[in-house]
């Protein structure tokens, strides 16, 4: 019985939600409106209670048979790690052959949607800024006591979240470990272009392996551009390459950032070249080189309060 397989005897004393089926083809009102697909899967747009919307994750089953003992302690760890910057663990399904999770919804989608496909507003710097800063405080919160002492896994500008305040919620914490799990090894399943080069030489994922894909997604965030980006250029390789020509990577700068004036410009111009700076020391290849997501909070926030003085201390 999968119920019992996946843990759901011990999952009914440590106070988790656990949904039925039936409840979820009722949620999710047999599973019409999908919102999200990708290898683990697809996902559902649900309500519960009414009115609250959530985002219901069914994974293909792939690989060997997920260890008991293990998914029960990464569930039970998801489900209680509670960060404002963190997308909420509402509950689960244990009665199919992969448990289905439900999350907690947001209307305006990934980060990727809002900068990559939409782009139907210009985001500005400090709205960017609260941004980095929000999703980087939810990472060093998951790699501290307490987080677990979590690894994210799979950091990427698909797995953060916006809610209607432009706040960042980082989505699918664990899963990669999960999938790892079913695997029965480490095995990260992440996007290869925001996957970090010690990883794949080593084998080894460490916290430090999240510092160097966040990395890449504060290069998305000054740049506009994908990671992978106009056919096959690595935004990474492209604007270490800058930096290394040309002291800094101003030539890949977003340029709708820039377009607010000449004193505002140049102070804009500042916090970019501060932020690309970090964003390289996340990239280092020694991961000893880089520095900790604590350490990327801090400067964050010291490139708000200083670098861009006033205006860029506003979250507009």
């Amino acid at each position: 019985m999968c119920f019992d397989k996946n843990g759901g005897q011990i999952l009914k004393g440590a106070e988790i939600n656990i949904f039925t089926q039936e409840q979820l083809k009722n949620i999710t009102n047999h599973y019409t409106t999908p919102i999200g697909e990708g290898n683990f899967g697809k996902v559902f747009m649900g309500k519960i209670d009414g009115d609250q919307q959530v985002a219901v994750k069914c994974s293909s089953p792939k690989g060997k048979e997920l260890p008991r003992e293990e998914f029960v302690k990464e569930i039970t760890i998801q489900f209680r790690i509670r960060h404002a910057n963190l997308a909420r663990l509402i509950g689960c399904c244990l009665e199919t052959d992969v448990p289905m999770l439900v999350f907690e919804y947001f209307p305006n989608g990934s980060l990727y949607r809002l900068l990559h496909v939409t782009r139907h507003q210009v985001l500005p710097l400090p709205a960017r800024l609260n941004i980095a800063i929000g999703s980087a405080e939810a990472l060093a919160y998951m790699h501290s006591p307490g987080g677990q002492n979590h690894v994210h896994g799979d950091i990427k500008f698909d797995n953060i979240l916006i809610d209607n305040n432009l706040m960042p919620k980082v989505s699918d914490f664990g899963s990669s470990k999960l999938m790892s799990i079913d695997r029965c090894a480490w095995e990260v399943k992440a996007d290869r272009s925001y996957m970090d080069p010690m990883y794949m030489k080593t084998d080894r994922f460490t916290e430090k392996s999240d510092v160097y894909s966040f990395g890449v997604v504060l290069l998305e965030l000054i740049t506009g551009k994908k990671a992978k980006y106009d056919g096959n250029n690595s935004l990474p390789i492209d604007f270490v390459k800058s930096c290394k020509e040309e002291g800094n990577g101003r030539k890949m700068y977003d340029r709708d950032i820039l377009a607010e004036g000449d004193a505002q410009s140049q102070a804009y111009m500042e916090c970019l070249d501060r932020i690309g700076e970090l964003a390289v020391r996340c990239l280092k290849e020694d991961d000893d080189e880089r520095p900790t997501m604590a350490e990327v909070v801090e400067e964050l926030k010291q490139v708000k309060f200083e670098a861009c003085g006033g205006p860029c201390s506003e979250a507009s």
